[in-house]
């Protein structure tokens, strides 16, 4: 098993850090994308919020966002690479878990979403100031981490799932993937979403971890009270976590059953 996971950590670090300057390319094209997205926060920012702050909530945008980038492209279409490439049909006829592969792709994974936070910070002290990051609780700001590990992994096993099961990324993918995190806070704290959204945004299990992720890094007021925060939210993530592990479990069961699907975009 180890073998099998230090292989595929050696593949892709062969391939996406040293092969055709991938490593360079990546991350200047991260620079620059950033910068386009840190913009707007910037022009519309309140004109009373001081530059350190306004770098300190886009820089919790940005993390949340590229967490959810990281969840749905570098797990959720690793499925999808893996059948395009033909590697999926070599896995289950080896009789191997498809997570063996996952903790391969984790370090890798980690590694470049660290960077590219060392880069959105780097980005956001020249263009405003360095973001006001004041962790007032250690313990919270690590169960906030957690919860919001265990939800982008929920998160990559629904969307791996249904592209098994169908071959293509669809509707699903693209809710999941890109609006329900953007529109249950993940980008801006609840208290400033309107109170329709606001509603539904608490009733996802989205929500909490980025909520309590803003509470702990910028003392971000919280639409409900701390301990609730904490205790739905550990409830909402991890029965949301079982959800996804079974939904994979039953799609991939099924595809041994039919056969993988032919890959498309859409």
């Amino acid at each position: 098993m180890f073998e099998a996971v230090k292989a595929v950590l050696k593949a892709y670090l062969t391939a996406e850090l040293l092969r055709n300057y991938g490593l360079v390319l990546s991350l200047l094209s991260l620079a620059l994308w950033m910068t386009l997205f840190i913009a707007p926060i910037i022009l519309f920012a309140p004109p009373t919020m001081s530059p350190n702050t306004i770098a300190g909530y886009a820089f919790a945008a940005v993390l949340v966002f590229l967490s959810y980038s990281m969840a749905t492209w570098d797990w959720a279409w690793e499925l999808r690479w893996l059948m395009m490439s033909g590697m999926m049909d070599y896995i289950l006829v080896s009789g191997r878990s498809i997570f063996i592969h996952y903790v391969g792709v984790l370090p890798f994974s980690m590694l470049w979403m660290i960077t590219s936070l060392a880069i959105v910070y780097g980005i956001l002290a020249i263009l405003i100031g360095p973001p006001a990051l004041i962790v007032t609780d250690p313990l919270l700001l690590l169960l906030s981490i957690i919860l919001l590990m265990v939800v982008l992994f929920g998160h990559a096993m629904i969307l791996g799932g249904t592209t098994i099961s169908a071959g293509t990324s669809g509707p699903v993918m693209e809710m999941l993937g890109w609006i329900m995190p953007i529109a249950t806070g993940g980008l801006t704290p609840l208290i400033n979403m309107p109170e329709p959204l606001r509603v539904f945004a608490i009733l996802t299990p989205y929500s909490y971890p980025a909520e309590l992720l803003r509470y702990s890094l910028l003392g971000t007021p919280t639409v409900l009270e701390v301990n609730k925060m904490i205790i739905i939210g550990i409830c909402y993530v991890f029965i949301f976590f079982f959800v996804g592990i079974l939904f994979f479990k039953y799609q991939l069961k099924k595809m041994l059953k039919e056969g993988p699907k032919t890959v498309g975009m859409y």
